[in-house]
């Protein structure tokens, strides 16, 4: 993603366009701490004796902000784009981690990618496994119902192509990517671009998407062992996450368990517990007692193994259809694997 230097200079000292961190946290510099380059970062004051009437005024911000959005139609953050689901996120992504894991060939970059493009504020995917091309294929294959392979065969010309591909850049204005599957996309880095999207947009909430957590991680491993790496690349999500008051949702890999199972859960993240239990929601995407139908679509089950803003265990009815690289609404269907 590129940077102007007017964009970066805007980002010194702010954020928010303008409005101040959660909680009055530092905003990164690129550097990746959070605080400013000339000097060192002050101590970390310890947290404050309160009182409940201490965050009435904070709770009424919130209550207000949740009564407009509802009675507007406009969402207050990034959404999913699934009524079903943002409905029991409380409406939107809430500020801070969010995790999603997936049987194989469940789709979970495919989920991830729909999400971004679509989530209605500004988006950073973070790719680590996939370069922005090869994204980009996979976008257009969506935005224009278009079989993935056929933008690799040949059999198109490239007048077509062309066309294709500009109508899917048009349909996602804004969508930022890092290209992080030849050099590490550091926090501070990823912190910054972010600002830049939200000052670019002239947004109050941004969407960063990290594919994959493990890939991400292991960039930054070094001689530290896969548990150490996650933990600190979490922490460092969870940090970009405060900082900018904003969502981050992250894919996982499955432990060995899990993937024997194919149950998914709360506990299905491999490597470290805390990829789990830091997280605002938990979402599983697990295929269903069904085979590739006739219009190439895949039952997928999508449970909210963990959800701080609704209830836990729902289960929500999606296809998937791999060669468009798509996921619809399947809650009214009521045949197949999930005929009762």
């Amino acid at each position: 993603m590129n940077i102007s230097t007017s964009e970066r200079a805007a980002q010194n000292g702010a954020s928010h366009n303008g409005h101040s961190a959660p909680n009055g946290a530092p905003h990164s510099n690129g550097h990746g701490n959070g605080a400013p380059a000339h000097k060192a970062a002050e101590p970390t004051p310890p947290p404050a004796l309160m009182q409940f009437a201490d965050a009435f005024s904070v709770a009424m911000a919130d209550a207000e902000a949740a009564h407009e959005a509802r009675t507007s139609g406009n969402p207050r953050g990034p959404v999913t784009g699934f009524r079903l689901l943002d409905t029991e996120l409380g409406g939107a992504f809430a500020p801070g981690v969010h995790s999603i894991n997936g049987d194989p060939g469940a789709g979970k970059t495919a989920f991830a990618l729909q999400v971004a493009a679509t989530c209605q504020f500004p988006a950073l995917f973070v790719s680590c496994e996939m370069s922005p091309a090869e994204l980009l294929r996979r976008h257009a294959a969506r935005v224009t119902s278009t079989f993935l392979g056929r933008f690799k065969s040949g059999e198109l010309a490239p007048d077509k192509v062309r066309e294709l591909y500009q109508q899917a850049i048009n349909a996602a204005p804004l969508l930022g990517l890092l290209d992080a599957t030849k050099y590490p996309a550091k926090p501070g880095h990823i912190q910054e671009c972010a600002q830049v999207l939200l000052s670019r947009h002239a947004a109050r909430s941004v969407l960063i998407v990290v594919d994959s957590l493990h890939s991400w991680a292991e960039a930054f491993a070094g001689d530290a062992g896969e548990y150490e790496a996650l933990n600190t690349a979490l922490a460092s999500l969870r940090t970009i996450a405060h900082n900018l008051g904003a969502p981050v949702l992250y894919v996982t890999e499955r432990n060995r368990e899990s993937m024997k199972s194919g149950a998914g859960g709360q506990s299905s993240g491999a490597g470290s517990r805390k990829i789990e239990y830091g997280a605002e929601t938990v979402i599983s995407l697990n295929r269903a007692n069904g085979e590739e139908d006739g219009d190439g679509e895949t039952p997928i089950i999508l449970k909210l193994a963990k959800n701080r803003h609704g209830a836990v265990g729902k289960e929500i009815r999606l296809k998937f259809n791999g060669a468009l690289q798509r996921f619809r609404d399947a809650s009214a269907t009521d045949s197949g694997p999930w005929r009762r």
